[in-house]
């Protein structure tokens, strides 16, 4: 006799007991990305049964997250804003962390409405492309253009940008952070969520991070500070005067990244935001007018950065 789905549910969460900290909301994730419902529908169609293909998958999928893949990865899919998304192993899981680094990007578009009709945004590192396409979605004037150093990423974001009806809004570019893009390009917002981790904190990170998010989106160097120099130093390059740097960052190295901006001939108003928990996690900043002269702000001989 086929299990009902009110059966397979409770099943799956106390399967996952011992793997999760919070099996019956993973195990309304599984099913309802499984059969395409409502966490709430669910439980009102408990009574309906499933399908031999349906329990395949299903057992499927309970047997990768046991063994420590995170859900999105199973499934394929994560939820960000108001977008649905596809992702893979070659992009990185889309957190609400990064959801208040667009919440900030789109306070500054509305306080700058007037000025900026129709604001040109480069989303650096885009990977799932999270951010640009959820600026997109609800800045409708903006113009976005998203850069990732990886094709497969990329891959991934344009098929996120078509499934969700914005691939006429967003311009996809391959390359190392600033040199996607030309030269004398300029935008109103830069914004990034690059990789913050040093690679000797590798251990540190949770499992199913350390084992299954890409390393590219994750380690920056020694020090986990090369990839948030080389955006502070190009950036002046590529921003309207008092264009915005928005750029999320580790926790543990925020106040340090606060005082590359003290008295940078670069940049003004430079200030950080915490998450949810309270801890320092964005830094926003503003273009100064004149020609840029970074990285003078490091204190040190330019050629030596």
């Amino acid at each position: 006799m086929s299990p009902t789905l009110g059966e397979a549910l409770e099943s799956t969460v106390s399967r996952l007991g011992t793997s999760t900290d919070s099996p019956r909301a993973e195990a309304e994730e599984l099913l309802s990305r499984l059969l395409g419902l409502g966490r709430s529908q669910l439980y009102l169609e408990r009574a309906r049964s499933l399908g031999a293909q349906d329990m395949k998958t299903l057992e499927a999928w309970l047997s990768r997250r046991i063994d420590g893949e995170p859900i999105q990865y199973v499934t394929g899919h994560a939820a960000f804003r108001e977008l649905d998304l596809s992702v893979s192993p070659h992009v990185l899981i889309p957190r609400p962390e990064t959801e208040l680094l667009v919440e900030a990007v789109l306070e500054t578009l509305a306080e700058e409405r007037e000025r900026w009709v129709s604001p040109r945004i480069l989303d650096l590192g885009t990977g799932s492309g999270a951010i640009a396409l959820a600026i997109a979605h609800e800045w409708p004037p903006a113009r976005l253009t998203a850069t990732d150093l990886s094709e497969a990423a990329l891959d991934v974001a344009r098929a996120n940008a078509a499934r969700s009806g914005l691939e006429t809004r967003v311009r996809f570019l391959r390359g190392d952070w600033f040199d996607a893009v030309p030269a004398d390009e300029r935008f109103e917002v830069i914004v990034a969520n690059p990789p913050y981790i040093a690679q000797g904190e590798a251990e540190v990170l949770p499992a199913d991070v350390r084992g299954h998010e890409p390393p590219l989106a994750l380690f920056s160097g020694d020090s986990g500070l090369e990839a948030l120099r080389e955006i502070v130093e190009g950036a002046p390059r590529h921003l309207v005067t008092g264009g915005l740097l928005a750029m999320e960052l580790a926790e543990a190295r925020a106040h340090d990244v606060a005082t590359w901006f003290e008295g940078a001939h670069d940049w003004e108003r430079a200030s950080l935001r915490d998450d949810l928990a309270g801890r320092p996690r964005l830094l926003l900043a503003r273009r100064q007018s004149g020609p840029a002269i970074a990285p003078a702000q490091w204190g040190e001989d330019p050629d030596s950065i």
